[in-house]
């Protein structure tokens, strides 16, 4: 699952959101000139739980709301590590904000383990906002994401969201809290029968849980030999969100990115920055 060198997902070390000037560009992969010491201590400190942020959304945050917010979050974290990670996280804030001229963003910043209840999709924002916002995963299993050319087309992507986010609600009602978890060693196992024993459903839930694993390891809005990437470990993933008003309509697959988080995996610390500031339409804009 490498990341791949494509038009519509370019990769830098630096430099500003110029790129999404081009309207086949979908996200922009900045990656570091090399591996901060740093990284390593925050990883060891979220897999062992002796850093946890619950999941925290900060609706409109102000660049002092995040810095202040941060500092009390990381209170307890070593200064070696609290200092630059508040540093590289209030940058990526601000680099999204400053993408979408100045207004406030949305920050949902949180420590927890993968599950499969939120397979491929895409992120949006309301009306007539900027549109490019950033996800940042600072240890453990990255963001799995398709490359536009791969997709058939945004309605059958559609489609089969429409049909996975159904399922994994029919599972998520009658599945105990490890129930994905297992359901992934007994697939990976090749067991037959007993899935609702082994899986904690009822038989409705069991059968939805199987076809949602399905879908996640042959997904039909691909086009066949398509491949699944991973993001690079350490890179801060610059992309484009879609207006809420064109979400399940068949606009450019290129206006939006379609990814997911890893199917499996230990805690990880996870920041995600959107644009909220709705901007004047200008005349003849829909």
């Amino acid at each position: 699952m490498s990341a791949p060198s494509s038009p519509g997902v370019p990769r830098a070390t630096a430099g500003g959101l110029t790129p999404f000037g081009d309207p086949s560009v979908s996200a922009l992969m900045v990656e570091p000139a090399g591996r901060p010491p740093w990284l390593d201590e925050l990883a060891d400190l979220v897999v062992t739980g002796r850093l946890v942020i619950p999941r925290t959304t900060l609706t409109a945050a102000a660049p002092g709301d995040f810095t202040g917010w941060a500092r009390s979050a990381l209170a307890e974290a070593p200064p070696a590590v609290a200092r630059p990670l508040l540093d590289d996280m209030a940058g990526i804030v601000g680099r999204v904000r400053q993408g979408a001229g100045g207004g406030p963003v949305l920050v949902r910043v949180f420590t927890e383990a993968p599950t499969r209840r939120c397979g491929f999709h895409v992120d949006t924002v309301p009306p007539n906002s900027p549109t490019v916002g950033a996800v940042r995963v600072y240890n453990g299993p990255t963001t799995e994401y398709v490359t536009s050319g791969d997709v058939l087309g945004m309605a059958e992507f559609y489609a089969y969201l429409s049909r996975r986010e159904r399922l994994s609600r029919q599972a998520a009602g009658v599945c105990r809290p490890d129930a994905y978890t297992n359901a992934d060693a007994r697939t990976k196992a090749g067991g037959g029968g007993g899935a609702d024993r082994d899986t904690g459903t009822d038989s409705a839930g069991a059968a939805a849980l199987r076809e949602l694993l399905a879908m996640d390891e042959n997904p039909s809005f691909l086009r066949p030999g398509a491949r699944v990437h991973r993001v690079p470990d350490d890179t801060t993933v610059y992309f484009r969100h879609i207006d809420v008003t064109r979400h399940w309509s068949p606009h450019p697959v290129h206006d939006t990115w379609i990814h997911r988080s890893p199917m499996r995996g230990g805690p990880r610390l996870v920041l995600n920055v959107s644009p909220t500031r709705a901007v004047a339409a200008s005349p003849g804009r829909r």
